[in-house]
């Protein structure tokens, strides 16, 4: 691995509790898992062992530890321990890699940064980069800072907070004071000289030089849009010819486009009403169809009820016209027969067998008049059914007749409005060649005035373009989209895709944005044999993989929905293993990563769930 600082483990140890450790070899390593579970305190407490801050989050797992060791291999290949209490204050350095109380005491360092003083932990690591002693212009007077760790971190420590955030990694702190210094600071990264010899402006012949070279960029820049635009293409008063003629043509299909469309909506609407209509009828029919078997049930009944009360009525007028008669077996009259044989009974159950015919037969013929509408009913629901199924068949054949002219409608409008995007990209041209050549003008305005000459501050065009092809070689090995289109604006001192500037894309965009930025920083120094720490941590670059509905930044945008159908996570944990000859890289993520990265880094989970596996960086408390 490239000279730098590696870091080597992180152990909170304390007088009641096992020592909650967290180790890192070179190379990649992702801390990934559930939420809550200290992955952020990671990335503090890295930054509180830097001295970079002066405390720790108070939180309640914390206050059972109270000590924190950082094992670190330094540039010399020197292994070395800084301890620090958990409430903060001074450090003491230890020879190896110790995790628990050493033998020995070892030297004291204090935690806060004194520029005139070396016994101090900035002074300390920044001794063994060879960026201590560094001073940096802060204000248009030349006023300067000398470079500590504090100011140092967020090119290598990420925060969750600042990945995210819409301010540029350049002007990290948002404090309209600080720009200078922290434009300067990018400045001394990127080139590796600071302001300690540069008190005040260059002579006129470096103004002069560095002009020359900035007409030379934009002339270049002018040449590039010119091959684009190509020799033969339209002019400019062709394009905006052909644009409004478009724009006609549009606005006349678009009202096609709506008719058609509309027009569709109303027969299939049409159609769907119809079918509901003869759903009903179908229903209806049924409901009919098992009433008419229950009637006719019914009435057959009634016959088999008549036919038995008619039986017994013939029997009865039988035995009534027979009691007054000789006895047929001994041959008595009626009147000196000694039994009567019922006479009287039998001609009255033949009266109630009469009378019940009659009635049955009165409740026979309401029910044949019943089944006789209900056949009528029936009938002409049938009828209205047919002549629906024609009406729906006739409905179809609209549809299919008008679907075609809709696609076409549509399709032309498509066509067009594709047209219009081309010229829109050709008109978009020449506006940045207009910009270009006013600016190229700006530039030999400005030495024409002969106005004294001001301080310098941030990188010059020259290196700030180089930069941004770093930043766009390292968006390309992340398959990130649009990836050609990525630059560094001098202006915003942020990256843009397409002119778009960071802050103005999704939560998810910005911090892999700011990853690039980062590895860009990495990449640059150590290819011209820059002083670099050596190591990055990034806190949730991949946010844009988030889950929305359980995540605390919410839903996902639309840029970053495009982003989470790529395939970037892969490109990106492959490209980062691809340096571990050139820095230590540290991950910190909520979302798995894909499963053929696991050979390529030191993997440590945080589940969050109690005996499955490592729970967080601290022991679930009770």
């Amino acid at each position: 691995m490239a000279s730098g600082i590696t870091i080597r483990h992180l152990v909170f140890t304390g007088p009641s509790v096992a020592p909650a450790e967290l180790s890192f070899n070179d190379g990649l390593n992702i801390v990934y898992g559930a939420s809550n579970t200290g992955k952020s305190f990671t990335t503090k407490a890295l930054n509180f062992m830097l001295a970079a801050t002066k405390e720790l989050p108070k939180t309640e797992e914390i206050t059972h530890y109270d000590a924190v060791w950082l094992g670190l291999t330094l540039s010399s290949d020197r292994d070395v321990t800084l301890y620090r209490a958990t409430k903060g204050g001074a450090f003491r350095v230890h020879d190896g890699l110790i995790k628990n109380t050493p033998s020995a005491a070892g030297a004291i360092l204090q935690g806060k940064f004194d520029a005139k003083r070396s016994d101090n932990v900035s002074y300390f690591l920044l001794e063994t980069l060879g960026l201590a002693n560094k001073v940096i212009v802060k204000s248009a007077n030349a006023e300067k800072d000398t470079l500590s760790i504090r100011l140092l971190s967020p090119y290598v420590v990420v925060s969750e907070e600042d990945i995210i955030s819409e301010r540029s990694p350049v002007l990290y702190s948002g404090i309209p004071s600080q720009r200078t210094f922290e434009r300067n600071l990018f400045r001394l990264l990127l080139t590796g000289n600071d302001d300690g010899a540069a008190v005040t402006v260059a002579g006129k012949k470096e103004k002069s030089v560095a002009r020359t070279a900035k007409v030379e960029l934009v002339d270049e820049m002018i040449a590039q849009l010119d091959e684009e635009i190509g020799e033969g293409g339209p002019t400019r008063e062709e394009l905006t010819e052909q644009l409004r003629k478009i724009e006609g043509s549009l606005g006349s299909l678009h009202d096609n486009l709506r008719q058609a469309q509309n027009n569709l909506d109303s027969l299939v609407t049409e159609r769907r009403q119809l079918v509901e209509t003869q759903r009903d009828l179908v229903s209806r029919f049924t409901e009919l169809e098992v009433t008419l078997q229950r009637f006719g049930r019914l009435s057959e009944v009634y016959k088999s009820d008549i036919a038995r009360l008619q039986a017994l009525e013939e029997g009865g007028f039988i035995l009534v016209t027979m009691a007054e008669r000789d006895c047929p077996v001994c041959g008595a009259p009626p009147g000196v027969q000694r039994r009567n044989h019922a006479a009287d009974e039998i001609a009255l159950a033949h009266r109630a067998a009469a009378a019940e015919v009659r009635k049955i037969q009165i409740e026979q013929r309401e029910l044949g008049q019943t089944i006789t509408s209900l056949e009528a009913e029936a009938t002409g629901l049938r009828s209205r059914s047919a002549k629906l199924s024609d009406e729906i068949d006739r409905a179809g054949k609209r549809i299919e007749d008008a679907r075609p002219k809709e696609i076409a409608a549509r399709h032309l409008y498509e066509e067009l409005s594709a047209t219009k995007a081309r010229i829109d990209r050709a008109e978009d041209l020449y506006e940045r060649r207009d910009r270009l050549v006013v600016r190229r003008s700006q530039i030999e305005e400005k030495a024409s005035e002969g106005k004294a000459d001001k301080l310098d501050v941030g990188v010059d065009s020259t290196i700030a373009y180089t930069f941004g092809e770093v930043v766009r070689e390292v968006l390309t090995a992340w398959k990130f989209p649009q990836a050609d289109r990525a630059q560094f604006d001098i202006e915003t001192n942020d990256v843009t895709i397409g002119g778009k500037p960071r802050s103005a894309n999704g939560k998810g965009v910005r911090a892999i944005l700011h990853a690039a930025f980062n590895v860009a920083v990495l990449l640059f120094c150590r290819r011209r044999d820059l002083p670099h720490p050596g190591f990055l941590v990034l806190d949730t670059p991949l946010l844009t993989y988030r889950e929305p509905m359980k995540s605390k930044h919410g839903e996902l945008s639309a840029d970053e929905e495009e982003l989470k159908k790529t395939s970037l996570a892969t490109h990106f944990y492959e490209h980062l293993a691809g340096l571990k000859n050139l820095a230590q890289i540290i991950i910190i993520e909520n979302s798995d990563p894909p499963n053929g990265i696991r050979p390529l880094a030191k993997i440590e989970t945080f589940t969050g769930v109690d005996g499955e596996g490592r729970y967080g960086l601290f022991p679930k408390l009770g």
